[in-house]
This record gives C-alpha cells, sequence and structure tokens, in this order.
C-alpha cells in the first residue's frame, strides 16, 4: 500500500524588506523544508516583487490560509496585525520583538492565543545565546549583559542603560534587547556604540546560577545570499516546526 506524502506547510510572510525578501529566497530555495509560500503582506505592493502572491489587505492575506505567518516588517505591523492572525489559528513567527514592549500588547496576545490555540515564537535573529540564556533564567540569574557595536565614522557610546529604555528610544537598533529582556525574565543592561569596525558585533554576557557565559556574533551579511541572520532565524524557526526531532 503506497503512503501519501504528508502535506506541506503554507506560510505567509508579513514585510518584502531586505529580510522579507531573503525569507522568501529561502523558503523557494528548501532551506525551511516543506513550505509553501502562499501571500505575502505589504502596506503598498510594487510590480515584480515576488513569485507569491502579493496583498495589501490583511483579510485577503489570511484568506489563503497560512499555517503559519512570519512577520519581518517591524513593530507597528507586529502590533497591528498579530490579533487577527492568531484569531485564524496560524502561528506567528515574529521578527520585531521590540513590538512587545507593549504589556498591554502582550496581555492580549497571550489571551487570543488560549483562545484559540496558536502560538507566538520570537526567534533568536541577531541574538546568539538567547536559548541558553532562557535556560539559565529558569535557575537564578544574577546579571545579563548586552554590547552592540555598529560600524561608523567616529567612536561614541550612544547608549548605555537598561535595555528597555534603549529599546525604546532606539527601536529598529536595539530590537535585540526587548528579546534578552523577555528571555531573561529580569532587567539587561545594554551598551550601543559605534566604532570604526566593518560589521555589526552583538555580545552577549550572563552571569547566575548555572555559571558564566559569553556569546558574541560578527555579523557580515552578503547582499546576494540568503545571509542576514534574522532571515537565517525565521527560516530555522519555520523548519523546526515540522521537525520530529527537535535539538535546542
Amino acid at each position: 500500500m503506497q503512503r501519501t506524502a504528508p502535506p506541506h506547510l503554507t506560510a505567509g510572510l508579513i514585510g518584502f524588506g531586505v529580510i522579507g525578501q531573503q525569507v522568501a529566497q529561502g523558503i523557494a530555495s528548501g532551506a525551511a523544508g516543506d513550505t509553501r509560500l502562499v501571500g505575502i503582506l505589504v502596506r503598498q505592493a510594487r510590480e515584480r516583487m515576488s513569485t507569491a502572491p502579493v496583498f495589501t489587505d490583511l483579510a485577503a492575506f489570511l484568506a489563503t490560509g497560512p499555517q503559519v505567518v512570519l512577520e519581518a516588517a517591524g513593530p507597528v505591523a507586529l502590533a497591528g496585525y498579530a490579533e487577527p492572525i492568531l484569531s485564524s489559528g496560524a502561528v506567528l513567527i515574529a521578527a520585531s520583538a521590540g513590538a512587545l514592549l507593549d504589556p498591554a500588547l502582550r496581555t492580549r496576545l497571550e489571551t487570543v492565543c488560549r483562545q484559540h490555540r496558536s502560538r507566538v515564537y520570537v526567534p533568536a535573529g541577531a541574538l546568539g545565546g538567547l536559548e541558553a540564556l532562557a535556560a539559565a533564567a529558569v535557575g537564578a540569574l544574577d546579571e545579563v549583559t548586552l554590547r552592540i557595536v555598529e560600524p561608523g565614522d567616529a567612536e561614541q557610546v550612544i547608549f548605555c542603560g537598561d535595555a528597555l529604555d534603549g529599546a525604546q528610544q532606539f527601536p529598529a537598533r536595539l530590537n535585540v534587547a526587548v528579546a534578552a529582556s523577555l528571555a531573561a525574565a529580569r532587567g539587561v543592561q545594554v551598551e550601543l556604540s559605534q566604532q570604526r569596525v566593518d560589521h555589526r558585533e552583538i555580545e552577549l554576557t550572563a552571569r547566575g546560577a548555572f555559571g558564566d557565559m559569553r556569546i558574541q556574533l560578527n555579523l557580515r551579511p552578503a547582499p546576494n545570499r540568503v545571509s542576514h541572520i534574522v532571515a537565517l532565524s525565521l527560516l530555522s524557526a519555520l523548519k523546526r516546526l515540522q521537525q520530529a526531532l527537535v535539538v535546542g
């Protein structure tokens, strides 16, 4: 008796900037497992955007029936679209952790998830060690710090202080600070600076009952490849949803 192959996973994508384009390319190449991109939601459609259908209307986008929706459009888009997406029963993989600074939004999303048996995933993105940090937080964390260095013409400290305060002032540059705070479930100290370097550095350190850890990423994405770490993280999260054996 011939077995029927399991159906592929249907996915929707919000946003089609650099990250969104690399996510779409990755899905098309099979980097996200057996996944079919059924729709892309954008604010304004352009010609030749993608081989997948493009929508500017949320209801039409959801009518394509995505089982998983990947968000790569920024905190405003996540805050505006998350509840109806979760109400549809779809899983939401959100790159823009900064939107979750709003405790009222977090409470509403948790309520919707319970009602519709859906779920929000915040992948590691550009923050190496997020899973280890979340594991350490189950015990006792004494200190968590985040150091971010961006390329610049002059060396200067742009922000130094509480991660959530920094994320409110620099939402596009300190999205990882929100993810770190959510994973650690405690205050995180962050320093954002510019230096004369050719890449972006993100270093996470933590100390607690488990011991000490220090994880650093030196990010140099290539524009002609699926190489942006946030896009890769979204693709990895999508692939993990399909795996029988999940590591990490």
